[in-house]
């Protein structure tokens, strides 16, 4: 196995052994293959677990100086290209949510 592999597997059986073993919803213990690194600043970094039983998603955060983690339950369709994606986005500014505002306001019919 090359060494990056290698690495790579390590800190994701760190993730498994600090962050979540087992899947909530249904127990099962997470493999090195259920979890995919989304973001790693080596200040933070962004995990996420999908059980191979059950198929339930979840994402923690982990903040390495302080060895700090959260996780929630995630009930979603997106693939993790596409969280990488998300993640790495910009923040949404003021502009662009007045735009879709005026948009929606625009081209949205109220049905009572």
């Amino acid at each position: 196995m090359d060494n990056k592999k290698e690495d790579l597997n390590e800190k994701k059986q760190f993730f498994i052994d600090n962050i979540s073993k087992f899947c909530d919803k249904c127990g099962n213990p997470f493999s090195i293959e259920d979890v995919n690194i989304i973001q790693n600043t080596g200040v933070s970094s962004i995990i996420h677990f999908s059980c191979s039983n059950c198929k339930s998603k979840h994402i923690a955060t982990f903040v390495s100086p302080i060895g700090m983690s959260s996780r929630v339950s995630l009930n979603t369709d997106l693939d993790t290209k596409e969280i990488k994606k998300f993640a790495m986005r910009n923040e949404t500014s003021i502009q662009e949510i007045l735009e879709i505002y005026k948009f929606l306001k625009n081209n949205t019919k109220i049905v009572l």
